[in-house]
């Protein structure tokens, strides 16, 4: 679908760089830029203002120590491509962003920290985002493969690549040890992020990767409801450690994905016609 050249959103417009707005899901768009850099100082603090009271909306606790170190440290300057959100009446509910970079020779894509706001969760924004960065990189470069790599210690967002991908294509996992070129790359983006010393390359377990929080990184410890993984977060991943998630992409895996995510938002779409009367 083409861009929109204006932002619905009042806090978005009159930027130094105004984003392309994009549809996303279910009535939901995309406010993307892919210069960041280009923003200025001041258009800078507007959308730092932004990420800072969703995070805080999100996580539900204050993270705005996290931005601040992040932002001086050259956040907008580093960043690949950043987006927000939109709801269905141009406000922003969640955000999410990534590196474009190469781990140990290979083209891989570095998911940056991601939100969506509690009351919006339910229709898939985060899952739908990043098959969005996805499907920009891996289809710029169909015939190699592209690393895909994130931290997290969210137990649901560990789930989720599983089910997404299936869990043997998800590392790490309790099927296989990680590969060899896996690791390296886990070991690169590591030393990149600053984590090098704090990686047990076998598990793929970053010891005190969210160290920069003065406080917790959530105000509700997060489960995703399967035990197994549940219990392994609760046994393994203390208080500020993360998983390095990693998962090698190509064009087949991703529109298999997309597919099944198709799939999904019609049966979707389906209850909600029957729970409303409607017909199909």
């Amino acid at each position: 679908m083409p861009a929109q050249i204006r932002p619905p959103c009042p806090q978005l417009r009159g930027l130094s760089v105004e984003p392309e707005v994009r549809a996303l899901s279910s009535g939901y768009r995309l406010a993307l830029w892919e210069e960041p850099w280009a923003l200025g100082a001041r258009c800078r603090e507007r959308v730092q203002v932004l990420l800072r009271s969703l995070a805080a909306r999100a996580f539900e606790v204050d993270h705005s120590d996290y931005w601040d170190a992040r932002v001086a440290g050259g956040f907008f300057d580093r960043i690949s491509t950043l987006a927000l959100i939109l709801g269905p009446d141009g406000r922003p509910v969640g955000w999410g962003g990534y590196h474009r970079h190469c781990f140990a020779g290979r083209r891989a894509l570095y998911l940056d920290a991601a939100g969506v706001v509690p009351e919006h969760r339910r229709f898939g924004l985060s899952a739908a985002l990043t098959l969005h960065f996805m499907v920009r990189e891996v289809w710029r470069h169909p015939l190699v493969s592209t690393y895909v790599l994130l931290r997290t210690r969210h137990p649901a967002v560990y789930a989720g690549w599983r089910k997404g991908l299936g869990a043997g294509r998800v590392f790490p996992n309790e099927y296989r040890a990680v590969p060899a070129q896996v690791r390296r790359v886990a070991e690169e983006a590591a030393h990149w992020l600053g984590d090098g010393p704090n990686l047990e390359p076998e598990e793929l377990l970053v010891r005190d990767a969210y160290r920069m929080f003065q406080g917790q990184v959530y105000g509700c410890e997060p489960v995703c409801g399967d035990e197994r993984i549940d219990a392994y977060f609760t046994d393994r991943v203390a208080g500020k450690d993360a998983l390095m998630v990693v998962a090698r992409m190509n064009a087949p895996l991703l529109a298999g994905a997309l597919a099944s995510r198709c799939v999904r938002e019609r049966a979707r779409g389906w209850a909600g016609a029957l729970r409303s009367g409607g017909c199909w």
